[in-house]
This record gives C-alpha cells, sequence and structure tokens, in this order.
C-alpha cells in the first residue's frame, strides 16, 4: 500500500512541476515576444523622429505615458551613451537593469531580453527587452520596455497551491482505495498464512473460501486442491499402514501357529509337507510386500535407475506367464498370450520390465472372477518401430474414479468388487514408474464388469 502510495505521490509531483514549468516558460515566451513588439515599435517611433534630426519630445513623451498606461509596462529611451533620455514611470528597477547585462551589444545592433537574476534580489522577477533604433546607419539608442514578473508569480503560486490542494484530495482518496485494495489482497493471504499454519499441524480439513476468479482467487483455489491432495494422501497413507499391519500380522500369525503345532506334535508327521507349503507360501508373500516397500522408496528416493539390455520380450513373457499358471488354475482362469513374431527383441532393463509384467498379471488375477480368462499381446508399430505390450482381463473392471486414482501409491480398489483382500496398493505405482523411466507411459481402459486393458510400449534397438 505504502508503495503504491509513494508512487503516486511522486508522480503526481512530477507531474505538477513539469506542467508548471511548461506554463510559466510558454507564458515568459508570449510575454517576452510582447514586449519585443512593443520595444520594437518604440524604436521605429524613434526613427521616424529622427529621420529628420528633430525629436519631438512631447509627442514621443506622450506615446511612452500610453504605452505605460496600457500596458503595465515601464518604458525609456536612451542614448548611444547609455543614459535614459525619456522614462515616464520608468521604476527603480528597470533603471537598473543596464548594469545587470551588457549594452554594448545593443550598440551593434541587437535585440536584447534580459531577466532578473539571484545577484540582485530586486531584479530576479524582471523581464526586460532593449530593441535599437538607427540614425545615419548607425545605432543612435534604444529603446527598453520592461515589466515586473510579479504577476506571473502569482499565478505560478496559485498554481502551486491549487495543485498542492489537489494532490492532498487526489492522495486521501488514493490513499483510501489503496487501503481498500491492498486488504482485499492481504486479508486472504493471511487467511492462507493460517490455514497454511492449521494444515502444517497435521489438520487437513481446514478450506479457503473462494470469493473471486482473479490470481487471489486461483490461488485459494489451488491452495484448496492442494488441501485435499494432502487429506487424501493423508487418508491413504493411514489405510495403507492399516492394511500394511494386517498383511504382515496375518501371515507371521499364521506362520508362528504352524511352527508352534510343529514344536509341540500337534501335527502329525505325514500332514507336516502340506503346512510347510502354507508356511513357505506366506514367507514368500511377506518378501514380495517387503520388496514393494524398497521398491516404492527408492523411486521416492531418486530416480530409477536402468540396466538397459537387448532380449526377447516374448520369452520375458512366456516366462512370467508360467509362474501363474498354480493360481490360475485354482481359479480356473485360462491366460492367453499373443504375440506379433516369433522374436521381439527389445532395449530396456531386463529385470524392471519383468516385474512390470510380473505386477501386471498379478493385478489381473486378483480382479478376475472365477472362469474369466487374461489376454496378453504384443504388437509392432510400424510408425516408429516399438513393440506395444497390452495386458487384458475380463474382471470387475473400474468406475472412472478408480481409473484416475489406479497408479497412486498406497491405494487399493474397493474390496468388496474382488477376491483378493491382500494387496499393498503399491504394484500399479511401481509398474507406472518402471515404465516412466524407460521413457514411455502406460495407459489404462477399464468398463464395470468388463474387465480392463493396461498398454505400454517399448523401444527396439
Amino acid at each position: 500500500m505504502l508503495i503504491h502510495l509513494g508512487t503516486l505521490i511522486i508522480s503526481f509531483v512530477l507531474l505538477a512541476f513539469v506542467l508548471t514549468q511548461g506554463i510559466r516558460g510558454f507564458l515568459t515566451e508570449q510575454k517576452v515576444a510582447e514586449l519585443t513588439t512593443l520595444a520594437q515599435r518604440l524604436a521605429h517611433t524613434m526613427e521616424d523622429f529622427t529621420q529628420f534630426g528633430i525629436i519631438n519630445v512631447l509627442v514621443l513623451e506622450a506615446e511612452l505615458v500610453n504605452i505605460h498606461h496600457y500596458t503595465d509596462a515601464s518604458v525609456a529611451i536612451i542614448n548611444d551613451n547609455y543614459d535614459i533620455l525619456l522614462g515616464p514611470g520608468f521604476s527603480d528597477v528597470l533603471a537598473a537593469l543596464p548594469y545587470v547585462a551588457e549594452l554594448s551589444p545593443i550598440m551593434d545592433g541587437e535585440v536584447l531580453s534580459v531577466f532578473g537574476n539571484a545577484d540582485n534580489p530586486a531584479l530576479e522577477h524582471i523581464i526586460a527587452v532593449r530593441y535599437p533604433f538607427w540614425f545615419d546607419d548607425e545605432v543612435a539608442g534604444a529603446a527598453l520596455v520592461g515589466v515586473s514578473m510579479a504577476e506571473l508569480d502569482n499565478a505560478i503560486s496559485e498554481m502551486y497551491r491549487i495543485t498542492m490542494i489537489a494532490l492532498a484530495g487526489v492522495g486521501a482518496f488514493a490513499f483510501l482505495l489503496i487501503y481498500v485494495f491492498s486488504r482485499a489482497i492481504s486479508r486472504p493471504l493471511h487467511q492462507m498464512n493460517e490455514a497454511a499454519s492449521i494444515i502444517a499441524s497435521g489438520d487437513f480439513e481446514k478450506r479457503l473460501p473462494i470469493r473471486s476468479k482473479d490470481e487471489v482467487g486461483q490461488l485459494a483455489r489451488e491452495f484448496n486442491r492442494m488441501a485435499e491432495s494432502l487429506q487424501e494422501q493423508e487418508r491413504i497413507r493411514r489405510e495403507f499402514i492399516a492394511n500394511l499391519s494386517h498383511d504382515m500380522r496375518s501371515p507371521l500369525t499364521s506362520m508362528r501357529g504352524f511352527l508352534t503345532a510343529f514344536s509341540d506334535g500337534t501335527i502329525p508327521p505325514e500332514q507336516q509337507p502340506y503346512y510347510l507349503n502354507i508356511i513357505m507360501d506366506e514367507s514368500e508373500r511377506l518378501i514380495k510386500l517387503s520388496n514393494n516397500i524398497l521398491d516404492i522408496h527408492r523411486i521416492q528416493g531418486a530416480e530409477v535407475e536402468l540396466n538397459k539390455t537387448e532380449f526377447d520380450i516374448n520369452d520375458l513373457i512366456r516366462t512370467t506367464i508360467l509362474g501363474f499358471q498354480q493360481r490360475a488354475l485354482a481359479k480356473r482362469i485360462m491366460i492367453a498370450s499373443h504375440f506379433a513374431h516369433p522374436h521381439d527383441i527389445v532395449l530396456a532393463d531386463e529385470d524392471k520390465i519383468r516385474r512390470v509384467m510380473y505386477n501386471l498379471i498379478d493385478n489381473a488375477l486378483k480382479f478376475t472372477p472365477e472362469d474369466g480368462e487374461i489376454t496378453v499381446e504384443t504388437t509392432v508399430n510400424s510408425a516408429d518401430g516399438k513393440v506395444t505390450i497390452s495386458v487384458a482381463d475380463t474382471g470387475v473392471g473400474m468406475t472412472e474414479e478408480e481409473q484416475k486414482r489406479a497408479f497412486d501409491r498406497f491405494y487399493k480398489g474397493d474390496p468388496s468388487r474382488n477376491e483378493d483382500k491382500m494387496g499393498s496398493g503399491l504394484g500399479l505405482s511401481i509398474v507406472k514408474e518402471f515404465v516412466r523411466a524407460h521413457g514411455e507411459i502406460i495407459t489404462l481402459e477399464s468398463a464395470v464388469d468388463k474387465g480392463s486393458v493396461f498398454t505400454f510400449a517399448l523401444a527396439q534397438p
């Protein structure tokens, strides 16, 4: 507010100064022109009187009196010795003018305009014009016309007074407007500051009112969106911690129970291999969960490092599918593969792409009911030569809202719509980051009760 007000006042003062100086200069030029005309008229009159060598003093003095009376100017006639011949109403100030400036140029035929200066305070506001007159081709003297600048100075002073009054009025009005607008800008900023402090303390419920569509309103809208995002992330984090605790507690409890049964002999020897397999499955589940957490931690901490090599993507897909045969048979799900060519070589990080395929097929198995189908297909884009891989299922599908959040970390779809309740919500997030690290994007097309299709591409060498 003070910066705007100071800028306005400085601009107004500069404008007033420029205007008053301009007006003063204009009026001064007009006055000089007027005095020059009068001095020229007197000089011509003197030439008329002296052309026969006779000067009619009475007539000339009457002319000077008329000029002084109607123009309020001081007039005088001087000879070539700078003596004042005639000067009705000639003031002491004007009489002192010959001592202010050198008069010799007049006798050379020049017209002089003399302004009073600070050397003599009495001459500070005086303008005088000297115009030479001639006799027998020689300068015989000069006509002097002078006027006090007191009236002009009074007008300038009045102008300054009016300017200051206007400046005070405009400044007061501007102060009011700037104060109102400054408050309109600073109030939401103060609210944002308070809301930021509240959010920083862990309360993500705070929202800002949006009263405008300008930059401040846009900032408030983005602030609310940030708060909503933080609130949603906090909700997901809490759900993830709860799910993670449950996911870890369940296999650990199961393993502990079986091991206790082993130690006290509750399980007979012929059933021990069966329960050992269960313990192995639970341990594998814990290892998978730990690996997912470590992977997402590495991805959050830095860019994904790639070790690109050339390999056959079709072979990688075949071996990955084989790893899911037991689970697929248990749910009577058929996993089919269709390849563009018998062998398609890509340049990528084989371990990370294997992880991508594993997570996509694992995700499809989770959300595909019994007697469903999963199809893994590769095609080659003739335009850029990239190999496109898609994983489609006939599962429960996703709503539009679920599709928007499918790749978010820790996000898990509606558990009531699939049989697998044990997911960590990290698989698709890892898929997205690994594909992005290869300079590609993964897309999702889905419809409720019709299934989902995940698609990404890899470059060929």
